[in-house]
């Protein structure tokens, strides 16, 4: 008999661009948080008004519900899913 394979709960992961395009806000999975519990890690940076990331402002780990509300309340007032990865020269 086979064990049933587990899937890790989805957990938001990305850039936010806040409205006024002066923040950005990333969020990645930790890697090392269980598969039933997840935990997040979301990164506040400073940004150009292109959106593009500058300067890290704080790292914050949260739990899986409270990624999930954070992610949803800010695309409610108007955050921005952006599909780019960190600016090299910020790095």
């Amino acid at each position: 008999m086979s064990q049933p394979i587990r899937e890790a709960l989805p957990t938001p992961s990305g850039w936010l661009v806040a409205p006024a395009r002066d923040f950005c806000l990333f969020f990645i999975r930790d890697p090392k948080s269980v598969m039933i519990a997840p935990t997040v890690f979301t990164q506040l940076w400073y940004c150009t008004e292109e959106g593009i990331p500058t300067k890290l402002k704080n790292t914050r780990r949260l739990d899986y519900e409270s990624a999930h509300e954070t992610w949803n309340e800010l695309l409610s007032n108007d955050w921005e899913l952006v599909d780019y990865q960190i600016n090299d020269a910020a790095a």
